[in-house]
């Protein structure tokens, strides 16, 4: 018998779908191509069987399959291209594209390896959403002999003649395919209302009245409702919560974050969940977010979020991206700690794209919050209790980092070596690797340090995260030459698809310290200068007026650069120096800046440590303002005599 270059196999649900079939497959289907219609149960034939397993290709159809002409164009071009895959096109029944499915031993996992297959995501129909296993309107395209041997598997019942298709071959999807469930199309209704809310905000809180009201506000106009889930407060957090809208659910603590999460959406109602936590702040365009997720054709179960996680007294700061927007239908929480969001299948984490309408502003890691919350004892009780890691590897790496932020890193990198960098997990290898990169040049191993970056580039980081690790690690051992030279290649923000970042202005405080070791402290205090006028202060204030003082760089650039809303944190940093420096200071930029009332303020205080003389100098300064009642009686009488 010929080879055919493909070969159309139908399974139908009945013989009278059987007869509409063949007429209809024949108005899309190229005549040269072979049909085999199926009854689900019925057997091959002995002719179909040769057929098969003599064809270059062949397409399986589930029941409830409807197709559109060129539905076969894509999937031979792929199936083509890799032979050794099963290419299926985008299903109404599977929120996003099949590719998830994918297992970790296989090679085609992430969307940025997907580039060859699908990089225009065939769109899906909003909230229908079903296991792949049961989904009863695919189309596949794969070898002959392989569809030959999952009809055998599987006793043409599509159910388990695709799972034996899919079981242990990589799944890619087509770009271009067009496959509708006719059942599907017959509820879709343009310009129907919406059944449900848009977006649910979930929170779960406790004792957060410092922070709360101040979260709910900067999500207004975003959110249609607003649950939050309270784990035992015994402050005004319920109070405050209900006062701006929340429907409020007086719950429990169980040590599981995921499991706390989760009790949300028994309340929800909205297509999407959005989720923050007390301490984060929504900041971008929330009405072009919208207009995003009312998009009912969208491609995504989920969305990533840039979180910038302000640290210290709140002028530093770092990135990471995380899901924080899920269909509510197919989503959910998994993991005690350190939480992300899975499909319902349990078998793979969300597909999500990044979002540039957003981030969230998170003060989870200032100082004042760290302490106030007694995080680190926290995570560490929860960490070590995680029974619903996605794998030990996980498991083990959540438990390293809570050890590391309560400063118990050689524990923390003991754990990292002998249980997570050589594991099975792929993800949990390449964040270990690259946590014992900086961990071990804290503790001054500074070879196992350099080994541990060699490891980033096996493990398929950008290159920019080596550059970022040998910039520390050169800096540390007192190569700044090295260290600049290395900090200067990285110059664009780079985030990995695991969502850890690297970013040129992280690097401001490490070049601005080799600068200045090099001899060039005024081009270290520039530098740090143009980062403050962008929001960013990567070293404390002290060390940028030492910069200026030995490059003789004048103060006036430092005043046109303060921000707005970063003033009250570099000010913060003004009142932790030495009075006198402080005073003289602050005499040099309430000149440059006269009716700046937060200067004033900072000179009301800073006033109290001085002698007479400079305190009835302030004093006429600040009644020329007004101010002078910003002073307490005892220093105004001080001042008066």
């Amino acid at each position: 018998m010929p080879q055919d270059r493909i070969v159309i196999v139908a399974l139908l649900a009945n013989e009278d779908a059987r007869r509409n079939a063949k007429k209809y497959l024949a108005t899309v289907t190229p005549a040269s191509f072979p049909v085999i219609l199926l009854v689900e149960g019925q057997e091959l034939e002995a002719r179909d069987r040769q057929r098969l397993d003599n064809a270059q290709h062949a397409a399986l159809l589930a029941p409830a399959a409807s197709i559109t002409k060129g539905w076969l164009d894509e999937l031979l071009v792929i199936a083509k291209e890799y032979p050794d895959s099963v290419v299926v096109p985008g299903s109404p029944n599977v929120n996003g594209p099949q590719r998830m499915i994918l297992e970790e031993h296989q090679s085609v996992r992430y969307l940025k390896d997907q580039g060859p297959y699908a990089v225009n995501i065939r769109k899906h129909f909003a909230n229908i959403t079903q296991p792949i296993h049961y989904a009863t309107d695919l189309v596949a395209c794969s070898r002959g002999a392989w569809v030959c041997e999952a009809l055998d598997t599987g006793g043409t019942s599509s159910r388990e003649a695709f799972s034996a298709l899919y079981r242990d071959r990589p799944l890619l999807l087509a770009q271009g395919a067009a496959v509708f469930s006719s059942e599907i199309k017959s509820q879709l209704i343009p310009g129907a209302p919406m059944a449900s809310p848009l977006v649910s905000l979930c929170m779960i809180v406790k004792d957060e009245e410092r922070l709360i009201a101040d979260a709910l506000d900067s999500a207004r106009g975003l959110a249609d409702e607003v649950i939050v889930y309270d784990t035992g407060s015994t402050d005004d957090t319920v109070a405050i919560a209900t006062k701006h809208g929340a429907r409020v659910i007086q719950g429990q603590w169980r040590d599981d974050f995921a499991w706390a999460r989760n009790q949300t959406l028994e309340y929800a109602t909205g297509m999407w969940i959005f989720w923050i936590d007390a301490d984060e702040r929504v900041s971008g365009d929330k009405e072009a977010l919208r207009v995003r997720l009312e998009d009912p054709l969208a491609p995504y179960e989920a969305y990533s979020v840039r979180i910038d996680n302000a640290t210290g007294g709140g002028l530093t700061s770092s990135q990471h991206f995380a899901n924080r927007i899920f269909r509510r239908k197919d989503c959910f929480w998994r993991g005690a700690i350190h939480e992300t969001v899975w499909y319902r299948d349990e078998r793979r984490t969300a597909l999500s794209c990044r979002l540039p309408e957003i981030h969230l502003e998170h003060l989870g890691y200032l100082d004042t919050t760290m302490a106030h919350k007694n995080k680190a004892d926290r995570n560490i009780r929860i960490s070590e209790g995680n029974q619903s890691a996605a794998s030990p590897e996980e498991a083990a790496m959540h438990e390293a980092r809570s050890l590391m932020m309560a400063n118990r890193l050689e524990e923390a990198i003991a754990l990292v070596e002998t249980q997570v960098i050589d594991g099975d997990s792929r993800a949990m290898r390449r964040l270990g690797v690259l946590a014992l990169g900086s961990w071990y040049r804290t503790v001054g191993r500074y070879d196992d340090a350099e080994a541990a970056i060699e490891r980033y580039e096996e493990e398929g980081y950008d290159p920019s995260f080596a550059h970022n690790e040998r910039a520390q690690l050169t800096f540390e051992q007192k190569d700044y030459a090295k260290a600049l030279a290395y900090a200067e290649l990285v110059t664009d923000f780079v985030a990995d698809y695991e969502g850890l970042t690297v970013a040129p202005d992280s690097l401001i405080g490490l070049k601005a310290r080799c600068l200045a070791k090099l001899d060039r402290p005024g081009e270290a205090a520039r530098l740090v200068i143009d980062g403050l006028a962008r929001g960013v202060m990567d070293l404390h204030l002290g060390e940028l007026l030492d910069f200026m003082d030995h490059g003789q760089v004048p103060m006036s650039e430092l005043a046109d650069a303060l921000p707005n809303d970063k003033e009250q944190l570099v000010v913060a940093q003004l009142l932790q120096l030495n009075p006198t420096i402080a005073d003289s200071i602050l005499v040099e930029l309430c000149t440059l800046r006269p009716d700046d009332r937060t200067l004033l303020a900072a000179a009301s205080l800073v006033t109290r440590h001085l002698d007479d003389e400079r305190r009835h100098y302030w004093l006429g300064v600040l009644a020329e303002y007004g101010l002078e009642g910003s002073l307490d009686s005892n220093n105004a009488k001080d001042m008066s005599a």
